[in-house]
Order: structure tokens, then C-alpha cells, then sequence
């Protein structure tokens, strides 16, 4: 089942939406993060004026989440400019994940930093004779749904030190690609960025994940996104990292940190 194959089987309900997660899309016990994050941001989605772009996100991953999932979404506040949207995604296991999103117009403002440029390293992005890195057995499976063509030293479980990963990352279908929500769908593709200095495949679950949008609305082209973790702690069974977006142009448009846990 392709992305948005997905996303058209999801059926509204009284307080949100209902769809079933299928083993295209999991990780593990659990559905792919990205996933989770994309169906509670599509139940907030509805409740907001869409003149007020999404411009943060605060995501906790509570428990497992595949097979048949309900997501509810309540209003917590709604201002001049900006809005805020609570929704709880829960499935068989209980609480999936709860999450929190802010909308919000822009405003004038005589400030203007700007973010990161794209690591000139990796850039252009890949061409059509790009060989995408295949992960072992295709494991997990939401991986096979998508085209990575890795531009860091160190593959994930190579034992090779580094805790910095960088990767060119599509989905392979190309309807899914068009959809508003495929950015956020597969912001979190990346194996956690501690996995390069691991010797062997390990168990591992992201905890939170805080995402902040930095553009209205995200392009790219040919569906291609280069994202890039880096952890700055790992101990007692955890890592943090920070992760980045660009789009094919060296445009960043996301930034975000997360929380891992280890089982290794």
C-alpha cells in the first residue's frame, strides 16, 4: 500500500479520522513514525483555517500503534494569528502517540536570520543513474516505500563511529510524492543517527520528536528531500539528535530534535 493509497482509506469519525496501518508502513510493533506524525497532523489539519500554515510540532510516541488506528483531534486554542490542535492517535495496544501542533499566519517583522544551507558535499540532488542504498532484508519494512541515496560516511550497523547520517530520501511512488502531507511522512525516515556506530542491528524507538517548519508551503524537486540526524548524547539507553531538512535547491525547511531509546 503506497502513502497515499493510505491516506485515501482514511475514514472520518465523529471526534477525527480511522484508518488501518498495514505492514507496508510499520517498524517493528509499531507503524512508522512519520506515518504516526503525518495521520495526526492530517485530523488537525481539518480543524484549522488553511491560510494558517503548520509551524511547529511536538510529537510523544507512547506505545505501539499498527493495525486499526483512531486518531482524535480537539482545538486547544484559536488567536489571531495562530492556532493550536491537541490530537491523540490510539490503536489495539492503547495510546500511540499524542501530539500537539501549532498553526500560525505570518506576521511583519524586521528580523530575518537564516537558516542553514544544505552541505554543499551532497548537493545536486541525485540525478535519474543514482544507485539508491537498499537496507538489508529490507528491514524495517516501511523502507522498501521509499529511495535513499546515502551521501555520509558509515552505513546504519557498520560499527564505523560516526553519529551523523546524510541521505537524499523519496518515496518511490510517485501520487504519494504530490501529497501535502509526504514531507512530514517521511521526515523521519532516517535510522537514529547513533546507528552508524552500532556493530549490529539493535532494537532501537523514538520517545519525542519537535519539529519547527520554516517555510509556508515545502517544495522540491522530482520528490526529493536531503535529510540529516546528528546525535550529540547517547547514555543510559538513550540518544538525542538534531535533525535537518532541505529541499533539493539547498532550501532548508525543517528543523528538529528527538529523543531515541537504545536496546543495545
Amino acid at each position: 500500500m503506497s502513502l497515499s493509497d493510505l491516506f485515501d482509506a482514511v475514514k472520518s469519525t465523529d471526534r477525527g479520522l480511522q484508518v488501518e496501518i498495514g505492514p507496508d508502513w510499520t517498524q517493528g510493533r509499531t507503524s512508522y513514525g512519520g506515518v504516526t506524525a503525518a495521520l495526526c497532523l492530517m485530523a488537525a489539519r481539518r480543524l484549522v483555517d488553511e491560510r494558517r500554515p503548520l509551524r511547529s510540532a511536538m510529537i510523544s510516541f507512547v506505545g505501539p500503534s499498527a493495525g486499526q488506528v483512531n486518531v482524535e483531534a480537539e482545538v486547544l486554542r484559536e488567536g489571531r494569528t495562530a492556532s493550536s490542535v491537541h490530537t491523540r492517535l490510539s490503536g489495539p495496544s492503547g495510546i500511540g502517540a499524542d501530539a500537539t501542533f501549532t498553526f500560525a499566519a505570518a506576521r511583519e517583522s524586521n528580523l530575518n536570520l537564516a537558516p542553514p544551507a544544505a552541505p554543499a558535499s551532497a548537493m545536486p540532488f541525485p540525478g535519474p543513474d543514482a544507485t539508491p542504498m537498499v537496507f538489508p532484508g529490507g528491514v524495517p519494512s516501511f523502507t522498501r516505500q521509499l529511495e535513499f541515496v546515502w551521501k555520509s560516511d558509515g552505513a546504519p550497523f557498520t560499527g564505523g563511529g560516526q553519529t551523523r547520517e546524510l541521505s537524499w530520501v523519496r518515496l518511490r511512488d510517485l501520487k504519494s510524492r504530490a501529497h501535502k502531507l509526504s514531507l512530514i511522512a517521511l521526515a523521519d525516515a532516517l535510522p537514529p543517527a547513533v546507528t552508524p556506530a552500532l556493530n549490529g542491528a539493535a532494537p532501537l524507538s523514538s520517545m519525542t520528536w519537535m519539529i519547527d517548519v520554516l517555510v509556508d508551503t515545502p517544495r522540491t524537486e522530482e520528490g526529493w528531500w536531503l535529510l540529516e540526524a546528528s546525535a550529540d548524547h547517547a547514555r543510559d539507553g538513550y540518544s538525542t539528535q538534531d535533525m535537518t531538512i532541505w529541499n533539493a535547491h539547498g532550501e532548508c525547511v525543517i528543523k528538529a530534535r528527538q529523543m531515541v531509546a537504545i536496546f543495545a
